[in-house]
């Protein structure tokens, strides 16, 4: 006889497969673009403003790397006379203003949501099974 507790019990263990399958699958590729990704160094840049142009200059182990702002980004920092960055160890041109960036964080939330759900499903479904018994 089906009861209430089977409807829960196949609802939770199906929550429990689809989270903890995506959630390794994301879990894969989130170190699959961290490994890529690089170690990104942390520094301290200058605003500088030079011949009507703003720009950034900072140093890395290969020399000074300058890149020019646009006004968008320049008004985004809040105008500031040193600002913190990170450019990458393999191409120090490249750089960017958050430590970790944007679509590593949304895997890393990606992968912590779906593991979350998926062990939140598994511990319900063992609860409702020993209920069930």
């Amino acid at each position: 006889m089906n009861t209430a507790f089977d409807y829960l019990g196949n609802l939770a263990e199906l929550f429990s497969w689809i989270g903890l399958g995506l959630g390794v699958v994301f879990l894969v590729l989130w170190l699959i673009v961290r490994s890529v990704s690089g170690r990104w160094i942390e520094t301290d840049a200058e605003v500088v403003t030079d011949s009507g142009a703003v720009c950034l200059r900072w140093m890395s182990r290969d020399g000074l790397h300058e890149r020019r702002l646009s006004a968008a980004d320049h008004d985004q920092l809040h105008q500031a006379d040193r600002v913190r960055l990170f450019y990458s160890q393999h191409a120090p041109d490249r750089i960017r203003f958050d430590r970790i960036g944007h679509g590593e964080n949304t895997l890393r939330l990606l992968t912590g949501l779906l593991l979350g759900l998926g062990a939140v499903a598994f511990v319900a479904s063992m609860v409702l099974l020993i209920v069930e018994a």
